[in-house]
């Protein structure tokens, strides 16, 4: 024992002396941190710094604080109070939060927060007492109180549903949970609240009441009526204008429908609404699915008083009388309700029953309106033989005519063979008269102010006007009231309001009626060959609407040359084409003006000026206009001029579409072919195959003088092939020699010995001409290659 105490003194002594002694080789602090700094950077150490720097601290450190952290917490901890107990950078902090969430199901990181599943079935007891106390709570509730967002509260008790919080989701609003006992006690709320009612009531006004909770009632409501429980009905969905019908109510109420439509075939959708239904015409649709009815604005009324109406409607249309359907109905429909029905019942009959209405509920046959017509006829002759003798008519004979056709025709005379020849060839550019019906012309229409009337009397309208504003009133037939006291004098069971529209309606036919009996008195007071010469309206469109087209599509083909070649194709345009339609303007004015003309290819300027002196000075300004562009060089100005001119005639012109420009670029392309064929004259051969050849290559039309054809020809090189334009040089070569040997002709005598050797010369050049027509014509005749140009 003794020994033993005596070796441990020894030890205890040689302990002491080596804490005294000094250390041969000591570590000083910045060694340390050097040494540690060196590892780091090695990657063989990872530590952290702490926030103060005087300690370095391990990831696992880091990660077992944190969870150390937790559980003092109770389960719950923001990560922004972790960095101040453990004194580290919040990065750090953050990414081992991060893997500790990735490694542990059991912890979940909520708004930096993080939350492990001990807490959440701490707070899942929490929420469990209280939903047991108040019977229901709400996730919104919880989340204020708890400081979580809503969806994650929703997940997470919806797993402890049952096990932990003994209660149950709304399943048609999941942010409510609710016990079965407040189930039950809302079932039998519900139940008795309900089976007392007697008469509609709205829903919302039951919650607001008696504080039900919105969808747990519409639940339990819809459940209870599904099963029976309940005798009624929900009308309306889940909405605020939800309204409850017990079925005696509704029982009753269907009776007094039923009986009240089959009495009177018809139901007003305020006598329903008065009733407590809420939608009338759905409900009506409800109720009778298979039963063919027509609702109108404030009603719907039944077949049979559909068919009762159509029938007397045609009986009248065929008897040729009027008839007002108000009479038939129901003296609590409305107007408007008359007039739709009265509508539907037009557009259900035959169509070869013809019927206007008038007044919205008036049926007037067409026989019955031609009968009105019929009472004027015998006023109408009077009174325009009555017009003929107090307002002779200023006239444009035939005699001027032919005086200023004689003037044309002693200048024409002094022009050369030459010239003529080349007239000749302007026949190539051909001003085809055909196609352009989708440009036509259409007399302007005048709708009517009445609903019910159909479409039919629109003609008759547009042709009232067809003569122009100013000409309808240069002869007057009779004012609205006094063809009012003639209706009322011939048919005095008619209504006055009938009557007034039936003056509205007439004085248009009537007037143009009288217009032409005018027309008739004077023509037959006139030569029979000024009558026979003048063109009807449908003439008049058809051919404004193709010389129109023309010059639309000739001015786009002027386009593609220079300045000098462009001026001498719009002149030439101007000269011809413009001209004729200026004259087709001119000639019916003159026919409307009841002024006898010749055909309108014969007016000259001088017979134009002479119409311009007899027309009204409001249309005698544009289409003066339209006179003196014939002489200017823009075929723009001239187009300007014209649309002004047209306004004043009452002619409309609609905006051409490209399937109509094809047809007429086709039908113009195929007349120029056919007179190529027959022709053999080479002079119109090169017209026409350099007219053709542009056409070809630009997809425009071009109306040229002969003059022109050598700067056709120019503009075509490097559009057709080498080839073909070296073969049109040549043939326009030698078709200008032959033209200049037969000036020569012209001008010298036979009997000298050098016409010999110009004949001779003639003759090769003829022959060679005769040699390659056949090439020429082939160039468009026979199927050709593509253009330089075309795609």
């Amino acid at each position: 024992m003794a020994a033993a105490w005596e070796e441990i003194r020894r030890l205890a002594a040689d302990f002491q002396r080596a804490q005294f002694a000094e250390v041969a080789h000591r570590l000083s602090e910045r060694n340390c941190i050097e040494i540690v700094t060196k590892l780091i950077a090695e990657k063989q150490l990872e530590v952290v710094h702490t926030l103060d720097g005087k300690e370095y601290v391990t990831p696992a450190q880091i990660s077992k604080e944190i969870r150390d952290e937790l559980h003092v917490c109770g389960g719950r901890v923001n990560i922004v109070d972790l960095q101040q107990v453990i004194n580290v950078d919040l990065l750090h902090i953050e990414n081992r939060a991060n893997d500790i969430v990735k490694s542990e199901k059991t912890i979940q990181l909520v708004l930096g927060q993080l939350i492990n599943e001990s807490y959440l079935d701490q707070l899942a007891e929490e929420i469990n007492d209280k939903l047991q106390e108040t019977g229901q709570v709400t996730v919104s509730e919880l989340c204020k109180a708890y400081d979580l967002p809503g969806d994650f509260l929703i997940q997470a008790l919806s797993r402890r549903l049952g096990r932990i919080i003994h209660g149950q989701l709304d399943q048609e609003n999941h942010e409510v949970i609710f016990t079965e006992a407040f189930v039950s006690r809302h079932r039998a709320r519900i139940r008795g609240l309900f089976t007392a009612i007697t008469r509609p009531t709205p829903v919302s006004n039951l919650i607001t009441r008696y504080g039900f909770q919105e969808h747990l009632l519409y639940s339990v409501l819809e459940e209870l009526v599904n099963t029976g429980r309940l005798k009624g009905t929900v009308v309306g969905g889940r909405q605020d204008k939800a309204v409850f019908i017990p079925d005696i109510y509704a029982r009753t109420q269907s009776n007094w429908v039923d009986s009240f439509f089959k009495q009177n075939g018809y139901l007003e959708f305020d006598a329903l609404h008065r009733l407590g239904i809420p939608d009338p015409a759905g409900y009506i649709k409800k109720r009778y699915k298979s039963t063919q009815l027509l609702f109108l604005r404030a009603a719907c009324v039944g077949q049979e008083i559909v068919d009762q109406v159509e029938a007397s409607v045609e009986e009248a249309i065929s008897s040729g009388n009027w008839i007002d359907v108000a009479t038939l109905l129901p003296s609590s429909l409305s107007v408007e309700d008359a007039g739709i029905l009265l509508q539907q019942v037009m557009r259900s009959l035959n169509k070869n029953s013809s019927g206007l209405i008038f007044s919205d509920t008036i049926v007037v046959s067409e026989k019955f309106l031609s009968s009105c017509a019929d009472l004027f006829s015998p006023t109408m002759q009077q009174k325009a033989e009555k017009e003929i003798k107090n307002n002779p008519v200023n006239l444009i004979t035939e005699e001027d005519l032919k005086q200023a056709s004689g003037l044309e025709n002693s200048y024409a005379n002094k022009k050369d063979k030459k010239d003529e020849r080349r007239k000749k060839a302007t026949e190539g550019s051909g001003c085809v008269r055909g196609g352009g019906g989708g440009n036509a012309r259409e007399i302007k229409i005048k709708k009517t102010k009445k609903k019910g009337r159909k479409d039919a009397d629109s003609d008759e309208e547009s042709q009232a006007t067809s003569t122009g504003r100013n000409k309808q009133l240069e002869f007057p037939f009779m004012s609205r009231d006094e063809i009012q006291d003639v209706l009322k004098t011939h048919m005095q069971d008619c209504p006055e309001e009938l009557v007034a529209e039936l003056a509205e309606h007439l004085i248009r036919p009537l007037t143009k009626t009288y217009q032409e009996v005018v027309r008739s008195v004077f023509t037959s007071s006139t030569s029979s060959s000024g009558a026979s010469r003048r063109q009807t309206m449908k003439d008049l469109q058809e051919e404004f609407s193709n010389l129109y087209n023309n010059i639309k599509l000739f001015e786009k083909g002027t386009k593609h040359f220079t300045d000098e070649t462009q001026n001498n194709l719009a002149k030439h345009l101007l000269k011809t084409v413009c001209t004729d339609i200026t004259n087709l303007i001119f000639n019916f004015l003159a026919s409307d003006s009841m002024m006898t003309t010749e055909n309108y290819s014969a007016i000259t300027s001088e017979v134009r000026t002479k119409i311009l002196g007899k027309l009204p000075e409001d249309t005698k300004d544009p289409l003066t206009k339209l006179h003196t562009s014939l002489n200017g060089k823009s075929v723009e100005d001239f187009l300007s001029c014209l649309d002004s001119a047209v306004d004043i005639c009452g002619i409309m012109v609609k905006k051409g579409d490209k399937k109509k420009e094809r047809q007429v670029l086709f039908q113009h392309r195929q007349a120029l072919i056919e007179q190529l064929k027959v022709t053999e004259d080479p002079a119109l051969v090169l017209h026409l195959t350099s007219v053709l050849l542009f056409q070809f290559s630009t997809h425009c039309m071009l109306h040229a003088p002969g003059r022109s054809v050598p700067q056709i020809i120019n503009f075509l090189s490097g559009k057709i092939p080498e080839d073909q334009h070296s073969l049109l040089v040549k043939y326009q070569g030698l078709v200008v020699k032959q033209l200049i040997s037969q000036t020569k002709k012209t001008e010298h005598g036979d009997s000298d010995t050098t016409d010999n050797l110009e004949e001779e010369e003639a003759d090769a050049i003829r022959k060679e001409l005769q040699e390659i027509t056949t090439s020429i014509k082939d160039l468009v005749l026979r199927p050709r290659k593509s253009s330089v140009t075309e795609e």
